[in-house]
C-alpha cells in the first residue's frame, strides 16, 4: 500500500513538471500587454532582419540560425488577434521554411522565405496598435 502511494504521488508530480516546464518552454506570455507585444514584434522583425543581412553577408551559418532561432521564439509571444494572426503564422512559417532552406544548402530559398517573414512582421507592426 505504500509503495502504491508513493508510486501515484511521484507520478503526479513527474505529469505537473512535464506541464509547467512546457508552458515555460513555449515561451508564450500570458496575457500580453500591448507594451511587451510590440516589443515581441520588433525584437521578431529585429531577428529576421539581421538573418537576412548575414544570408546576404555571407556569415557564419550558426549566427544566422540563431538569429531565426530567437525570431521564432519572439513570435510565440505576439499575440495580435484574430486579424493578424494569419500574418503572424505566415511569418513564422517562413522562418521555419528558411531555416530548413539553411540546414539543406539552398541559400536562395532561404533568402526568399526571410524577405517574406520580414515583410510580415513590417506589416504586423505596421498594423498593430
Amino acid at each position: 500500500m505504500k509503495l502504491l502511494k508513493s508510486s501515484i504521488i511521484a507520478i503526479a508530480i513527474a505529469f505537473s513538471f512535464g506541464t509547467v516546464s512546457s508552458a515555460i518552454a513555449a515561451g508564450k506570455i500570458e496575457n500580453a500587454t500591448g507594451g511587451q507585444v510590440k516589443e515581441a514584434i520588433q525584437a521578431a522583425l529585429t531577428g529576421s532582419s539581421a538573418a537576412l543581412d548575414g544570408l546576404k553577408n555571407g556569415a557564419n551559418q550558426e549566427v544566422i540560425v540563431q538569429h531565426i532561432a530567437t525570431a521564432r521564439q519572439e513570435t510565440k509571444k505576439i499575440e495580435v488577434g484574430t486579424t493578424l494572426d494569419p500574418i503572424r503564422n505566415k511569418a513564422s512559417g517562413q522562418l521555419r521554411a528558411a531555416n530548413t532552406a539553411i540546414g539543406n544548402g539552398e541559400k536562395e530559398n532561404a533568402e526568399a522565405a526571410l524577405v517574406e517573414a520580414v515583410k510580415g512582421f513590417e506589416q504586423i507592426k505596421a498594423l498593430y496598435k
